[in-house]
């Protein structure tokens, strides 16, 4: 079930200030992404856990409320074309985005400056079921994670999200089973760190949605950004981009509320390689 805004607040107060442990590294990521367990005052050790095992444990033997992803800033990967060192900056402004949307899509991301690998993003791990993917939601999502995958575009379309792969389209608390029939549960949007950009940098798998009509209620939605980026927002984000990529954030937003219809795809790259 989706976490009230509430609950939000608390995970990203016990982000910002517990102390973290390294418990092992996503192999396939380009840039360096470790999961790390939330040591709040009476957390066990990795080492007392794994004596109370008898075995090493997994990720399935950790509590998931204790887990969080780790992006250091040392770790990123050069780009040609985004600024060097700014990428888990950018995935806390997408949840700050999100927010502002009030539409919950990304999981609570912060800053750490006292990591254990020096300054990064930390973003509340998302336990989910790996094959529940983009594509698989289409065919078998229920009308709630499908109107909330319409939101995923327009949320995309307004960071300028140079990377939605399938694979980063994640459900939590999953109700069904696709052999039954539906499967709704709370999408969850994770690795923003190629948006932002001042220049048109869209890629993404879901184009499937191009041609339909933009909710009214998402163009309220995005007039409440609107308002935001007037105030306190853009203050926030001021420390996470450049004033050019606020000023273009801006200026997509005003052209999306001006649009009635998701747009089709465009330029060469438009669908990102390869796609989960």
């Amino acid at each position: 079930m989706e976490a009230a805004a509430s609950d939000r607040v608390f995970e990203a107060d016990r982000l910002r200030t517990v102390d973290l442990e390294p418990v092992g590294r996503f192999a396939d990521a380009s840039n360096a992404t470790l999961l790390v367990r939330l040591m709040d005052a009476a957390s066990p050790s990795l080492e007392a856990v794994a004596e109370e095992l008898g075995y090493a444990p997994t990720v399935g033997d950790l509590d998931p409320e204790d887990l969080a992803v780790y992006k250091p800033l040392r770790g990123e990967a050069p780009l040609w074309d985004f600024p060097l060192g700014t990428l888990h900056r950018r995935e806390v402004a997408a949840y700050a985005v999100s927010e502002a949307l009030g539409w919950g899509l990304v999981p609570t991301t912060v800053l750490r400056d006292d990591g254990p690998f020096g300054p990064g993003s930390l973003q509340r791990f998302v336990a989910h079921d790996p094959s529940l993917h983009y594509f698989r939601l289409l065919e078998v999502g229920g009308p709630t994670v499908l109107d909330t995958l319409r939101r995923m575009v327009v949320f995309d379309l307004v960071i300028d999200n140079a990377d939605r792969k399938g694979g980063h389209v994640l459900l939590a608390d999953a109700a069904g089973d696709p052999k039954d029939g539906p499967v709704e549960g709370w999408v969850q949007l994770v690795d923003h760190g190629v948006s932002f950009n001042v220049d048109r940098k869209l890629r993404t798998v879901a184009w499937e949605f191009a041609g339909e009509p933009i909710p009214e209620e998402v163009h309220d939605d995005l007039e409440r950004l609107t308002t935001a980026l007037d105030g306190d927002l853009a203050q926030y984000l001021a420390d996470l981009l450049s004033p050019e990529e606020i000023a273009v954030l801006i200026d997509r937003v005003t052209q999306l509320r001006g649009s009635t219809v998701l747009p089709e795809p465009w330029g060469p790259r438009a669908y990102p390689w390869p796609p989960l």
